[in-house]
């Protein structure tokens, strides 16, 4: 199915900078909004933000607000565009600082997280700071962005609620991917519906083609994420390998897995998981099951499945050179390894 896909984009092989060059302006740009939006005059909350944004990060929200941007309206980007990108991974970053001091995170893109580095209740601060500043800048995009990103803040806290409720807890495969729907793929489709019709292709078509590339998009996303956080490099990923399946977070490669040792008959992993991973033991076992299965294999099977959907739906939008990004993108998230 890979091999499929990739006919249809170029670059997949490359870096992500690579892939992205059509890009390359706007996001060095984003950068340089982004610290300067983020300026409180407060000199300990000013080293915090500018400690986030030095962190690093892929971009892939407001990367997507371009690309829709510019291939929907004629290689031209607004203003207003602008003020998406920077206010959907304004978003994003106060959702990873809240999700760390849940999760009671360490390391966050390899570097200690807010709540570490300073204390808890500074992380909290500071992550309401960034969605206040999030939205002002809706508020200056205007059009249908302060309520579809309202919306989507209401999604995402539903499925992080959701997800604590579901620890140790074996879902369904509808529940999984309702829950990455919510917590991740919702944002995509915000930043990327709003860049939409914001341009002078917006219809009915093109917007419901870009909804349903951001939405497959951001659920591929997140099942590569699961996938990584078992096959992942720590270094690269920043985050400690099976560090969701010790929380209790059951994904796709644990749900892929105990449906296959259930139907060999052998409960050991499910038992495991049940018992809550007691201790060590009992994790490093967990984890060997899950790793011997074919867990990963049918995971990534399934996140194929999505970024296919993703490319057929923007069949119907002009070719350009932004519409070959998106589909390189898209295939691209399939090989990355961080």
């Amino acid at each position: 199915m890979i091999d499929f896909i990739s006919k249809l984009a170029f670059g997949t092989k490359d870096r992500l900078s690579n892939i992205l060059k059509p890009v390359e302006e706007d996001l060095a740009l984003l950068e340089i909004k982004l610290s300067e939006s983020l300026i409180s005059n407060n000199s300990r909350l000013d080293e915090i933000t500018a400690y986030i944004t030095g962190s690093g990060g892929k971009r892939l929200r407001p990367a997507l607000v371009f690309l829709f941007g510019r291939a929907l309206n004629d290689g031209l980007l607004l203003p207003a565009h602008f003020y998406l990108g920077e206010a959907v991974e304004m978003v994003h970053t106060a959702s990873l600082v809240h999700d760390d001091i849940i999760d009671d995170s360490e390391t966050r893109r390899g570097f200690l997280t807010i709540g570490k580095k300073w204390d808890t209740k500074t992380a909290v601060i500071t992550g309401d700071f960034i969605l206040a500043r999030a939205l002002i800048k809706l508020v200056m995009a205007g059009g249908i962005a302060t309520e579809l990103f309202a919306n989507t803040l209401n999604e995402l806290c539903i499925g992080e609620i959701q997800q604590g409720n579901q620890k140790f807890k074996i879902i369904s495969f509808e529940e999984y991917i309702n829950k990455s729907e919510r917590k991740t793929a919702k944002l995509f489709v915000a930043g990327a519906e709003c860049a939409a019709s914001l341009t002078s292709a917006a219809n009915n078509v093109t917007i419901k083609a870009v909804r349903t590339y951001s939405l497959n998009f951001g659920i591929a996303f997140q099942i590569m994420d699961d996938i990584l956080n078992f096959t992942g490099n720590h270094g690269k990923t920043g985050k400690p390998v099976g560090n969701d399946l010790k929380n209790g977070i059951l994904t796709a490669p644990v749900l892929f897995a105990l449906e296959e040792y259930e139907e060999k008959g052998d409960l050991t992993l499910k038992k495991l998981i049940n018992n809550k991973l007691k201790d060590k033991k009992d994790f490093n076992l967990a984890m060997n099951l899950i790793l011997k299965s074919k867990g990963i294999s049918k995971s990534l099977q399934m996140a194929e499945q999505y970024v296919l959907e993703a490319v057929k739906a923007i069949d119907v939008i002009e070719n350009s050179t932004y519409k070959k990004v998106l589909a390189s993108l898209a295939v691209y998230i399939l090989k990355r390894d961080c």
